[in-house]
């Protein structure tokens, strides 16, 4: 496995948002589109001002996507890929 540090902004992120609960479905990342198969984890940090929301997400290629955003602010981040 070798992990690469991204931290770029996402194009977009499809999500869904039910009951207090947030399900990222895909992602465009520059012109490449993926499609979310698992969500390994989610988390708040409420350390943070505004809190930040962070998941780790499977896709499609078989990589693993750590992303994020605040609360508030649009933009979602790609912070890095576990690659295999």
């Amino acid at each position: 496995m070798h992990e690469e540090s991204i931290d770029e902004p996402l194009r977009k992120v499809y999500a869904l948002f039910a009951e207090g609960k947030i399900q990222p479905v895909a992602i465009l990342w520059g012109d490449r589109r993926f499609r979310v198969t698992r969500i390994n984890s989610s988390w708040i940090d409420r350390s943070l001002r505004p809190p930040r929301h962070g998941f780790s997400l499977t896709v499609d290629s078989g990589d693993i996507f750590q992303v994020s955003y605040e609360e508030g602010n649009p933009v979602w981040k790609l912070e890095y890929i576990l690659m295999e």
